[in-house]
């Protein structure tokens, strides 16, 4: 993948808010070069640990196969390079992998998550106006488990998250009631991350480095989410997607635009309530994080 495909903390996107806009259909799933060793990724734990990254509810069956049958006809055109589909059959070319789709009859959706790096999730709506977490292919969860979000209200998904039953939460409902059939959006979220594992349920808590008298530039990565959402037009029911992105904190240094995006970072950092900062994990880490970014930013660092 090109280092720093996505910079949202360059002021392009805000932290904590829906920051959504249009998403052409060419570019609802995203491709880069980490593709081959994020599906293998997602195989293994899919094969291994199916219960940690795929989770389903009753009457769920017709949505996953509607999601599959359009990922069926999306990757092929959009990525003929990348993609073949015969009949039953879907291959993955730069991988040589070859699926069944009927051997994926009673989990659908785990066959989708196979084909593309993104997770999906499967919004479905309450008799109470809101929206629950029916389905989803989670390989890559950004500080969450699965097993502990499944069939929950939204508000009870995003529980954690400073402030999202106050504004956000109805914001989101009426987007997902609203969403017409032919509208993709898409928003960017990131984080800083301890290490660069892909697959990350455990809580956020990244600053075990401070108590070693660590460097954040050694020891954080940027943790970007690329998000879309769209509706599926036979069941109506929303797909949310998640595509996961990794950047050495560090290599922000020799970026050609390094002093605008540290400032960037340090601007959206700082600007963080102490809620979101220890929601983030990084309430502990946070001074010291400012101070290597405005290093960053001023030239300083060598």
């Amino acid at each position: 993948m090109t280092a720093f495909r996505h910079t949202p903390y360059d002021g392009t996107a805000l932290p904590f808010t829906m920051g959504l806009a249009p998403c052409a259909e060419e570019d609802w799933i995203e491709q880069d070069d980490h593709m081959t060793d994020h599906l293998l990724q997602k195989d293994r734990l899919l094969t291994q640990r199916p219960a940690a990254v795929y989770r389903t509810t009753d009457g769920m069956h017709t949505a996953e196969s509607e999601l599959l049958d359009l990922l069926r006809k999306h990757l092929p055109h959009t990525f003929p390079h990348l993609y073949e589909s015969d009949g039953d059959i879907i291959t993955i070319k730069p991988m040589g992998v070859t699926y069944t789709v009927a051997d994926f009859a009673d989990a659908p959706l785990a066959l989708a998550g196979r084909l593309v790096q993104e997770d999906f999730c499967l919004i479905r709506p309450r008799d109470d106006g809101t929206h629950e977490l029916a389905a989803a292919c989670l390989g890559f969860p950004s500080s969450w488990r699965l097993a502990d979000k499944i069939g929950k209200p939204l508000e009870a998904v995003h529980g954690p998250v400073p402030d999202y039953k106050g504004d956000l939460a109805p914001r989101v409902n009426r987007l997902f009631t609203r969403l017409p059939d032919n509208q993709i959006l898409w928003r960017m979220n990131w984080s800083l991350d301890e290490g660069n594992a892909l697959h990350r349920p455990q809580p956020h808590s990244h600053d075990a480095w401070l108590d070693t008298g660590g460097d954040p530039l050694d020891h954080l990565s940027i943790r970007t989410e690329r998000q879309t959402v769209r509706r599926l037009p036979q069941t109506g029911l929303i797909v949310f997607t998640i595509k996961i992105g990794l950047d050495p904190l560090g290599a922000l240094a020799h970026h050609r635009n390094a002093a605008a995006l540290a400032q960037g970072m340090h601007d959206q950092l700082n600007a963080m309530t102490e809620a979101q900062a220890a929601y983030k994990g990084l309430a502990r880490a946070r001074p010291v994080i400012l101070k290597r970014l405005a290093d960053i930013a001023s030239g300083g660092l060598s």
